[in-house]
């Protein structure tokens, strides 16, 4: 695991690059140290940082607190993960602690999602959509996103009713909508530039040279 007695301390809640770059560090040691089991010590690391540290504010805000002594929340560690956990899972966290980087932990896990996925010819595809898909939907999507981005697409979905009907789909920074919302507000802003232009023209009509 990496050591960080010449690091500067980035474990408050403001990420800067030297936080990344930490993350970063204990990403690819997450990964060299869960071998072959890497994709299912991801997953309960996925679910940890769901269901703890956006699920549970208060309890992931005590595991981030630099207040609350290390020997604690090793306590609380292992009372909570110890035979729920992987042990690969659970030896992460404490040394996470260990260090004093709980708090870069769901950074921590996303890049090594991103890492794993990667050399899985996997891609994170995030999909909103006005209503949940049936299975035919999403075998469908996932065929088509297939082709397009050239991985195995692994979908993450999120029902947004504010699109009305339709689509947004992200595959890293590439964003493709064709929600109805969007739609609308296309219509809506190209007749408000059409009537623009017919009031310009109509005044330019009215203009008379000095």
């Amino acid at each position: 695991m990496p050591t960080d007695a010449t690091k500067p301390d980035t474990s408050g809640t403001v990420f800067d690059e030297t936080a990344v770059e930490v993350a970063r560090s204990y990403s690819d040691a997450l990964l060299k140290a869960s071998g072959t089991e890497a994709g299912a010590v991801l997953d309960e690391l996925d679910e940890i940082v769901a269901d703890v540290i956006v699920g549970q504010p208060k309890f992931a805000s005590i595991l981030a607190s630099p207040s609350v002594a290390e020997a604690e929340k090793d306590r609380i560690l292992v009372t909570v993960f110890e035979g729920r956990a992987l042990p690969t899972v659970l030896r992460f966290l404490r040394v996470l602690n260990r260090h004093g980087r709980l708090a870069l932990l769901a950074e921590v896990v996303r890049q090594a999602r991103e890492a794993f996925d990667r050399k899985s010819g996997r891609r994170i595809v995030h999909v909103r959509s006005a209503t949940p898909l049936d299975d035919t939907q999403r075998s469908a999507l996932e065929g088509r996103l297939a082709t397009l981005i050239g991985a195995t697409p692994q979908l993450k979905l999120e029902v947004d009713p504010s699109l009305i009907a339709g689509l947004v789909v992200q595959v890293g920074d590439d964003v493709y909508d064709a929600s109805v919302r969007t739609r609308l507000q296309r219509l809506r802003d190209r007749l408000i530039e059409r009537k623009s232009h017919e009031i310009q023209s109509r005044r330019d009509q009215f203009s008379y040279p000095a």
